[in-house]
């Protein structure tokens, strides 16, 4: 099956009432710059992109909790059944469909769709309705600009768009260091590489929206003052509990991994580096 669209998946963004837009407009930003996507539309609770080959990258972007490479088709139950047989032709065992209808002009609700097209595809493929234990997904998305199924759903990073929770220098002497500055961005930060080396932050560019350059310092009161200059607003160090030591340093210290073990820091890097393998 050739995948025309990808479907793409928001949730903090969702609480953020007013707001939303200013949130929605900074993901759609990253996207751009990170997964070089060039336009972006938005429907209900979702938005929708062109399909490319190279859709690993989205997992790249915080503020997504996950995607889907969909078709489209016409909002016509009898559409949505031959297009999901075409799908799932060739398939063996079980299935589940996961239905969700934001358009409610739709005549059916997602209770009704899960019925009537469960018993269609069991008339007309050899699979069998498993809703516990299914070897195979077909989710259906009826929204404002059409009918969109899938088979898969990648999970991404979720967290805030970076960009959208203000700047921060991030102090870099470890692989902890990596991790506490992945999750400041998770959480909307953009951030600002410092060290009295220069360090590899490949991972980190990975997921930064924004050119990273790495700032070699003497000591701390070069830190602040490269804070004051790019008016940062703290720093942020990869200490957790047991290698806990204080800063000489007037400015605010974030230490994000304070409540991790070393055990849960490593499973944490590895899980960032695969979503960012190319």
């Amino acid at each position: 099956m050739k995948w025309e669209y990808i479907l793409l998946r928001y949730g903090e963004i969702f609480l953020k009432g007013h707001n939303q837009s200013f949130f929605e407009n900074k993901l759609i930003e990253n996207l751009r710059k990170i997964a070089g996507v060039p336009k972006v539309k938005k429907v209900r609770g979702r938005l929708i992109i062109d399909y490319f080959s190279e859709h690993h990258k989205l997992r790249q972007v915080f503020g997504l909790v996950s995607y889907s490479p969909a078709i489209k088709v016409e909002k016509s139950m009898e559409k949505i059944q031959l297009k999901a047989v075409q799908l799932l032709e060739g398939k063996k065992g079980t299935f589940k469909i996961e239905p969700k209808r934001s358009d409610k002009r739709f005549p059916l609700t997602s209770p009704e769709i899960n019925i009537t097209l469960g018993k269609f595809i069991e008339a007309n493929t050899s699979l069998t309705f498993d809703g516990v234990n299914p070897q195979h997904l077909l989710g259906v998305e009826i929204n404002q600009d059409g009918a969109y199924l899938f088979t898969e759903i990648v999970h991404c990073g979720g967290g805030l768009p970076t960009g959208v929770e203000g700047r921060v220098a991030l102090w870099v002497e470890n692989e902890a260091s990596m991790l506490a500055g992945l999750l400041m961005m998770k959480r909307g930060c953009y951030i600002y590489p410092v060290g009295l080396k220069e360090r590899d932050t490949s991972l980190l560019q990975k997921f930064s929206p924004m050119p990273l350059q790495f700032k070699v310092v003497k000591n701390l009161s070069e830190v602040e003052r490269f804070i004051q200059e790019k008016e940062l607003s703290a720093l942020v160090v990869g200490q957790d509990f047991k290698g806990y030591g204080k800063f000489v340093f007037s400015g605010v210290v974030l230490r994000p991994l304070i409540a991790y073990t070393s055990a849960q820091v490593e499973e944490q890097l590895n899980e960032f580096a695969s979503g960012s393998e190319i």
